[in-house]
């Protein structure tokens, strides 16, 4: 099946779940607003001084001397100025005259309460204009963005304590093998790795435990997974050994939709289903498959089910470092540095997607020159 039509079946399944209020200084980074936020008055609300320095109206009486008048400190404000007047300012200086320039200490001579300019400032010079930032009622941060470090500072300029997120989607996480149900139930390589992608994104991982590879044990663990999340996800069980048996399982759940294999190589054996109206993504159990599979299908429905309309990865333009020979539609990770994308050396159970960037989703064919890498979120 193509990635896109697999896409579409889980993303028509995935809606976010509910909203909730959460404080500012709570844990909002990485929470999809559900709400534009808009200020209530423009942002700086005054002109305001962006150094030290010395206001002045912006006439044609310059240069020149000027008396110093007065000082404005951060918060306090000046009104208007007269010509040839001087104001001592210092950044943070609120100014209500549109003909304000600020003249920077460093410019100036002061000698006996007057100071001297020797060139003719320009209107607002020195100083951020009022509603620069922003304009009242303009929105600041959209409905569906994903809260980031820096936009917590900004909400609190917006005098907002408490803004309204889309809940977390949880996300339940099954971990398929007789091999390791015995040996390490409850935490493997491949769950460590995707519970950290499901967070990463927005989502609250919810551990299921392990299984073993039984078609009618893995259904019974999906129906109870079913009831609690958001999103189900299996983690082994999809190869083309009698032993693995996940889709059996999936296909005994009586899903409306279901398809195995996608055509990406290193993911081929990804899976999907909707069951009772939620997406079922079955991945592949060996590290490198896993990870593309999540990357590409568990990602988009992730931040969908989160309420973000950002999309689960950015585009960044590259020049490839070496050709690639792609036998059929493949993932390529690759390093970028500076403006080229050196390609990472596959590695089935190992570690090179850690040492990666990006990704790239080609072929077949040859790939040389300018290619789009995707840049996950998560990493």
């Amino acid at each position: 099946m193509m990635l896109e039509d697999a896409l579409r079946i889980l993303l028509a399944s995935t809606r976010p779940g509910g909203w909730e209020y959460v404080g500012v200084d709570e844990d909002l980074v990485g929470r999809v607003l559900a709400e534009g936020l808009t200020p209530s008055a423009d942002i700086p609300r005054m002109h305001t001084c962006a150094k030290d320095g010395y206001l002045v109206r912006a006439d044609d009486t310059w240069p020149g001397e000027a008396l110093i008048s007065s000082e404005c400190g951060p918060g306090e404000i000046v009104k208007s100025l007269e010509p040839r007047e001087a104001v001592v300012a210092y950044s943070g200086c609120l100014v209500e005259d549109d003909l304000a320039a600020l003249v920077p200490v460093e410019e100036v001579v002061v000698s006996r309460g007057r100071v001297a300019i020797t060139r003719r400032p320009r209107a607002l010079e020195n100083i951020i204009p009022r509603g620069s930032g922003a304009r009242a009622g303009d929105a600041v941060l959209p409905r569906g963005h994903m809260v980031t470090p820096l936009d917590v500072e900004l909400i609190e300029m917006l005098g907002r304590r408490f803004v309204r997120v889309y809940r977390r989607p949880r996300v339940a996480m099954i971990s398929v093998g007789s091999e390791i149900s015995l040996e390490a139930p409850g935490r493997t390589t491949r769950y460590v790795t995707v519970k950290h992608i499901v967070r990463a994104l927005g989502g609250e991982a919810v551990n299921m435990g392990t299984v073993e590879d039984s078609p009618s044990a893995i259904a019974s663990v999906i129906t109870d997974s079913m009831a609690s999340a958001d999103i189900v996800v299996t983690l082994g069980g999809t190869g083309p050994s009698a032993h693995d048996v996940t889709y059996l399982a999936a296909e005994s759940l009586g899903p409306s939709e279901i398809f195995r294999g996608i055509d990406v190589a290193e993911a081929a054996r990804s899976c999907g289903a909707v069951v009772r109206g939620k997406p079922l993504l079955m991945l592949p159990g060996p590290r490198a498959p896993a990870l593309n599979g999540a990357t590409i299908l568990l990602a988009p429905v992730i931040m969908a089910s989160a309420g973000s309309t950002e999309g689960p990865y950015r585009i960044v333009h590259a020049k490839l470092s070496r050709r690639i020979h792609m036998p059929r539609r493949g993932i390529v990770w690759v390093r970028l540095r500076e403006d080229a994308a050196d390609p990472v050396h596959p590695d089935y159970y190992g570690i090179s997607p850690s040492t990666a960037d990006g990704y790239l989703i080609e072929g077949p064919g040859d790939l040389v020159g300018d290619v789009k890498v995707h840049v996950p979120r998560f990493l």
